[in-house]
Formats: C-alpha cells, sequence, structure tokens
C-alpha cells in the first residue's frame, strides 16, 4: 500500500549566489459577496517518520537551500559541450528521523523514496543527460544554464554518483531522487539515505552560460510502500 507524508511539504531550492534571496508576495483579490471556495486538504500515514532536510533549520522550516556559488562567464565558457559541468557541487543528505531527531523505525512499510515532479519546460535533455532548468524570472534568469542531478543510496553516502534521468517519472512517485526507475521504492528502511549532489551545467554545446541566477525550487513528495 502506498501513502505519503508531508507532500508538498518539503522542498528543495538550488540557486546561485547571485541570486541574492527571493521575494514571494501573496496579494488577496476582493471577491464578490456571493462567491468562493473552500480547500480542505489532508493525509492519513502510516509512520510518524519525519523528512531531515541534513540540518535542523533546514528540517524544520521545510526547505533546504543548495547555493552552487557565483562564477564568471568565462568560467562557464570553459566548460566545452552540452551538459558539461562546472564549479563546485553541493549535496543534500536526506533521511527518515523521528521528530526529536533520533532515528526512525516506521511501520506497516518497508521501503521509501522521495519523488519530484517536473515538467517539460523545468527540464532540458543535452546528450545523456537531463539538467534542471531554472524557473526565475527570464529577464534576470543566466540563459544556457542548468542543473545536473546526482544520487546515491546508502547508509552513509556524502555525495551523489548516478546522474538522475529528471524525463523519467514512475506514476503515481514522478522521479524518484534514489534513482530507481520502477515502482519498487529504491531505499530499504530508516537505516539508508539519499546523497543528492547539484552542480552547473552548460545545455548548449554552441552557447556559453549568459551573465544572471539560476533558481529552482522543487517539491518534495515522500512515498512509503
Amino acid at each position: 500500500m502506498l501513502s505519503t507524508f508531508n507532500r508538498n511539504k518539503s522542498k528543495l531550492v538550488i540557486a546561485s549566489l547571485a541570486a541574492g534571496f527571493a521575494v514571494h508576495l501573496h496579494t488577496l483579490a476582493q471577491a464578490a459577496n456571493d462567491s468562493g471556495s473552500l480547500t480542505i486538504n489532508g493525509q492519513i500515514s502510516n509512520t510518524t517518520c519525519v523528512l531531515d532536510l541534513g540540518d535542523g533549520g533546514s528540517t524544520a522550516a521545510g526547505s533546504r537551500t543548495l547555493n552552487l556559488g557565483t562564477y564568471t562567464v568565462s568560467t562557464a565558457a570553459a566548460a566545452i559541450g552540452a551538459g558539461t559541468t562546472f564549479g563546485t557541487p553541493a549535496t543534500a543528505i536526506f533521511s527518515l528521523k523521528n521528530a526529536n531527531g533520533t532515528d526512525c523505525s516506521f511501520t506497516g512499510a518497508t521501503r521509501w523514496d522521495i519523488g519530484v515532479n517536473l515538467t517539460a519546460n523545468q527540464i532540458v535533455s543535452t546528450g545523456s543527460n537531463v539538467l534542471l532548468l531554472s524557473t526565475g524570472a527570464s529577464a534576470n534568469a543566466s540563459q544556457n544554464l542548468g542543473v545536473l542531478l546526482r544520487s546515491t543510496v546508502g547508509a552513509n553516502p556524502t555525495v551523489g554518483a548516478a546522474n538522475l534521468n529528471l524525463a523519467q517519472s514512475v506514476a503515481p512517485f514522478g522521479t524518484l531522487l534514489s534513482g530507481s526507475t520502477t515502482t519498487t521504492l529504491g531505499v530499504t528502511g530508516s537505516g539508508n539515505k539519499i546523497a543528492l549532489t547539484a552542480q552547473f551545467a552548460r545545455t548548449s554545446a554552441t552557447s556559453a552560460p549568459t551573465a544572471g541566477a539560476f533558481s529552482a525550487t522543487i517539491p518534495l513528495n515522500v512515498w512509503y510502500q
């Protein structure tokens, strides 16, 4: 039986330092007296585990930011070829914990994984790699720039090693961060973790990345099996 916990409550933000910070503005539209809507959300989970994002502050906030740094146009241009990576990679380690930070032993399921649902305009294929694209404003976003994601599953992984195929979607999970491409979730027990590493990469063989910011936010859905 499949269930989700903290679905769309946690997210991973990948950004360059040039992006500085993001401000999300929400406005309330005046509604007519005879209209309105009610949304009721909820879920039942077979576990009390919390998705640990790698540090206490990020886990409590439900959001982890990976800063990939700021590089010159010449540094980016020196990475010749579509899909070629450059710059220093950044890694997040995901695991399951109890609310008090101790290891979580869940019952009723033996496997778990993290799924992300990406649309066609969020990714681009460059040869054998599929890169994540910036979702920032086009006027400020660097062009011809993407991010390669790699992952590793294990008891104590420190870096992602296998390139994630972000175009591979497994219903109903989406792209699984373990790298699994089947309906069998890729992480066994709460003792294992997922290391996810992000690194800048060129999306074009002929056009180098331009000056600008990169920012992408990925909602994380935890699945149990």
